[in-house]
């Protein structure tokens, strides 16, 4: 049956941008695991953000009546890669502070 305005409504919202990307990006060949970061739309443009694990992220544009994807964009993350290694850091300087105040108590001067 159709409608009197002779319109379908469209039923591709947020969710649906997101699991296309997702598929989109797993046919190109990346599948790892893909984390949604940020859906927004910008005029008939549904723009897709996405990371992986492995410092990559991706960004892509796809037009909300057509279900086209319109632009893509790979890019590797330095951001994340950097912020592990501090937190690893951190952890060794805590952990060597720690067993150098147990090994000065155990000997008396602290």
């Amino acid at each position: 049956m159709s409608t009197g305005t002779g319109e379908e409504i469209s039923r591709f919202d947020a969710e649906n941008a997101t699991s296309q990307t997702m598929d989109f990006l797993k046919r190109l060949g990346y599948k790892q695991s893909w984390q949604p970061m940020k859906v927004s739309m910008e005029g008939d443009l549904y723009i897709v953000e996405m990371a992986a694990k492995k410092k990559l992220t991706a960004k892509v544009q796809i037009n909300s009546k057509t279900k086209e994807i319109k632009e893509y964009e790979l890019t590797e993350s330095e951001a994340q890669g950097n912020s592990f290694l501090n937190s690893k850091k951190l952890l060794f300087i805590v952990v060597g502070a720690s067993a150098a105040v147990v090994l000065l108590n155990l000997l008396g001067l602290f």
